[in-house]
């Protein structure tokens, strides 16, 4: 296992959580950085997310999408390429320490980040909405925004408490709670002009677990509203009954994978419903591994070609990693042909955005 500093170790405890779908062989991550502590698009047009440093903001997304993964997949030897996002994952804790050693060398690189930012411990939304952390959370904000202009990236991606739908968030507050806390962390930042559309760097990405948006109840009471979110998240896992043994390297015995559509097709559909003109990341996915060792690499051909039938998605960012208190090995550094997969999607044309 590679270095466990602190935003490791919140990253490897949110999979201890993970939720199994109700669909066969299916299984969502439940990734809460925060719990951690410790069909085609129909045309609309979408927010300008992927620009150059020198692109008019009313000019339509392009439509090559950013190609990703958290800090371990720069460590695949044979991947072939930089991420140009990475996914990392902060909490109120921890908020003066950004930018970490992960991030820090994510930005030396040339990537954008998509940041999570975590209540921390004892702190409930309720409490984060009334203002008891603002001094963190802005110290954190204004990080990023620096950051960001330091790097000469047009943006930086936030998201707070990602995946608040997930049973380990429970605990912090009703769903009501949830979008007042996200609502007075965004007006936060626009207020101190580090939000994009206000003159600074901050574009917003609201994520929850895949098995979220099956029921448009449920996406509906974390909504924030169009106002407050640049980008639409889900994270999706093909993970089979890893979640039920708390260690080992699971294999997966079914004979093949679900198809894409079954875990990000109702994302893409809520979003084009509720969240119309947002694009749709994929902050997180993966697959374990399956007792035939062609089942994994196809998936993740199946993906590439998903993808790129679906314009609505901007960027989609691999988990590879071991999760800390289940058998849920979603890493692919012993497994050649699934990163030849994986290198196949980052050399596609269609995955060449860069910030």
């Amino acid at each position: 296992m590679r270095i466990m500093h602190s935003s490791r170790l919140l990253r490897m405890r949110r999979h201890a959580m993970a939720v199994t779908a109700s669909l066969a062989l299916v299984a969502v991550a439940v990734s809460g950085c925060s719990s951690r502590e410790t069909p085609r698009s129909s045309g609309t047009s979408r927010a300008p997310l992927n620009m150059t440093a020198g692109s008019d903001s009313s000019v339509a997304a392009s439509s090559r999408v950013l190609f990703g993964g958290d800090a371990q997949l720069s460590g695949l030897r044979d991947l072939g390429r930089s991420p140009a996002i990475v996914r990392t994952y902060d909490t109120i804790d921890n908020a003066g320490n950004f930018p970490t050693k992960d991030e820090n060398s994510a930005l030396r690189s040339g990537a954008t980040l998509l940041t999570s930012l975590g209540t921390g411990r004892h702190r409930d939304w309720a409490s984060i909405a009334a203002g008891k952390s603002d001094t963190a959370v802005l110290k954190f904000l204004r990080a990023v925004n620096k950051a960001a202009a330091d790097h000469h990236l047009k943006a930086i991606y936030v998201s707070f408490n990602h995946e608040p739908n997930a049973k380990i968030n429970a605990n912090k507050g009703r769903p009501e709670n949830f979008v007042a806390a996200w609502r007075h962390v965004h007006k936060l930042a626009a207020d101190a002009h580090l939000d994009a559309e206000v003159g600074g760097h901050l574009r917003w990405v609201w994520i929850l677990t895949a098995s979220g948006f099956r029921k448009s109840s449920i996406a509906n009471s974390f909504w924030p509203g169009a106002k407050y979110v640049d980008v639409v998240g889900a994270d999706g896992y093909v993970s089979g009954g890893c979640t039920k043994q708390k260690s080992g390297n699971y294999v997966n015995p079914a004979k093949n994978a679900p198809q894409p559509g079954a875990i990000f097709g109702p994302a893409l559909t809520w979003s084009t419903t509720h969240a119309t003109s947002k694009p749709v990341f994929i902050p997180e996915w993966g697959s374990v591994r399956f007792t035939d060792r062609s089942v994994r690499p196809s998936y993740i051909h199946a993906m590439t070609d998903y993808v790129v039938a679906h314009p609505q998605i901007d960027a989609i960012l691999y988990w590879n990693d071991h999760a800390h208190y289940s058998s849920c090995d979603y890493a692919l550094d012993k497994d050649p042909s699934s990163q030849r997969a994986l290198t196949a999607m980052g050399r596609n044309s269609h995955f060449q955005a860069h910030r």
